[in-house]
Formats: C-alpha cells, structure tokens, sequence
C-alpha cells in the first residue's frame, strides 16, 4: 500500500473541517450544501447512467461500468446521517465502486428524517432490495453496499432477511458503518480529538432526529442485530473515525454468529474517506478492495 500523500490528506482535512454542520445551518441548507458540493465529483468516465423510477416510486438510477462483467449487480445505499444525501451526492463513489467491482449499481433517493423517520428509510432498502431480488431471481449475483448511515441500514437489511428466512445477497462491502446509535463504543473517546468529520454530540442529536424509539431496538442499532446465516461482510473503517469500535463490534458479533467478515482497518484515515476518490490515493485503494473483494466472492459462488 502507497504511503499517504500528507499535504492532500492535510487539504482535505481542511476542507471538511471548514463544512457547517446542520446544527449549524438547518437540515435544508444543509442538505442543498451537500448537493452543491457535490457537483465537483463527477462520476466516473467509464460509467453509463440511466436514470429510473423504481416500482416503489422511488428515485433510482443505475451506473453501468464499460467493463461491466454481464452478471453483478451492486445495490448501494447512500450515507449522509439518516437525515441527507442522495443520488447526486454519492453519484462519483457508487461510479468509483461499479468499476472495481465490474459491476452494474443501483443508487436510489430513500426517504430521510426527520419528516419520515424510522422505519421509513429501512422500509425503502428493503422494499426496493426485494424489488431487484425479484427482477434478477437466478440470473445475477446480487450485492449491497453503503457507507455510514447507508452502511447501518445495510446491515439491519442482512438481518432482516436472515431472520424472515428471504433471498439474501451474494455478499456485502460496508464503509464506516454507523452501527450503535447509542454510541457506546470506547473509540468515541479515544479517537475524540482525532476525528474531523465527526463528533459524538453530534451523532447523537442526529439519532434522535431519526427515531423516537429505543435506541438499543436491533433494526435501528444493528450491532445488537443476530447475524447468523448473513452473507460474507467487508468492512472499511479509519484508524481515526469515533465510529471505529462501531466496526470493531460489528466484525466481532458477525464472527461470533458463524458467518464470514473481513475487517480492514485503515491506517490514518477518517469517516468515509472513499468519498475523497478524486484527490486520496488511500481512497482509490480502499474501493479497489472493495471491487476485489465482490470480484472474489462471486468467483467463489461461481465455482
């Protein structure tokens, strides 16, 4: 692995430190902020788009990659707290990630919080996951992905399915997942002063603006989740992130209930610093195993 490059990584770090957050602005402004920004990141030049509206009416667009390998389909679910992102915001990651992958993805618009809290958002994943379950039923290998709040409602999706004995994917790639919404991990101390992108206070506001519910429920806090019989895991995290125990738990209560993790710890990094592709060689590298670890998993189905 190439040695980070100090002055980008220092760069970038200065541009999200300079961000306000929505505490600071307002959940609309703070939103509009996102999608201004993130006309910068164009996706990748390989990919087609085609833009769809779902059965279940949602917003969706799927990125073909040049080199898209016929079979693999990724469902991508977007970060942004529960409460933001969108198609446009996470357009160049998911692009980044169909091409390491060779594979087809699907990015969609899920409702946000707080004006459709849980379990709206958790009822737009799986709904629209059945949905391409059953248009690929015995015809392709179907994977998930997502970061952060994506990544959270990703694994309540494993869960899920698992428990009610329904289709599960062929494996799953995990970005900084946000897995305990109590935020009980040591690593929101530890890292306190380490982390720029995020801070506890913070997340637990946004909990909040999430769920009225009890925090500690499994679909809302998927750590305390029962992952026996979920499909192989990867899961990215930075050394530097307050949500770094959220991982280390994560990969621990998968382990312990059977299934296949592969926990990958990166050194100096932040929250979802895929998201940074464009300028962090370790952001290029971090999808490139991500594509290597779909490719791996579907050779492993195929044979």
């Amino acid at each position: 692995m190439k040695k980070y490059n100090s002055k980008i990584l220092n760069a970038v770090l200065k541009q999200i430190k300079s961000r306000p957050g929505f505490e600071d602005i307002g959940i609309e402004q703070y939103r509009l902020m996102l999608e201004k920004s993130a006309s910068v990141f164009r996706p990748h030049k390989g990919v087609k788009e085609q833009k769809v509206t779902m059965a279940s009416s949602m917003e969706a667009a799927w990125l073909e990659p040049s080199e898209y390998d016929g079979k693999t389909i990724i469902l991508y679910i977007h970060g942004g707290g529960f409460i933001a992102g969108s198609i446009n915001t996470h357009r160049d990651l998911a692009s980044r990630i169909a091409m390491a992958a060779s594979a087809k993805t699907l990015l969609f618009n899920y409702r946000l919080a707080p004006e459709h809290p849980f379990p709206c958002g958790f009822e737009d994943v799986k709904a629209i996951y059945m949905e391409v379950a059953d248009l690929c039923s015995n015809s392709h290998n179907i994977c998930i992905a997502g970061d952060s709040a994506g990544a959270c409602l990703g694994l309540a999706l494993l869960a899920d399915l698992a428990s009610s004995n329904l289709p599960m994917p062929e494996a799953a790639a995990f970005i900084s997942p946000w897995a305990d919404l109590e935020c009980r991990g040591r690593s929101h101390e530890t890292n306190r002063k380490k982390d720029p992108t995020l801070t506890t206070e913070i997340l637990k506001r946004t909990a909040r603006l999430y769920t009225d519910q009890n925090l500690s429920s499994p679909m809302v806090s998927p750590v305390n989740s029962n992952f026996s019989g979920i499909c192989p895991c990867l899961i990215q995290v930075g050394e530097n992130e307050i949500l770094l125990d959220d991982s280390k738990m994560l990969a621990q209560k998968i382990k312990s209930a059977g299934s296949h993790v592969h926990l990958e710890i990166w050194k100096n990094m932040f929250h979802v610093w895929h998201y940074f592709a464009r300028y962090l060689p370790e952001a290029v590298q971090a999808i490139e195993h991500m594509g290597e670890f779909i490719k791996s998993e579907k050779a492993d189905i195929s044979s």
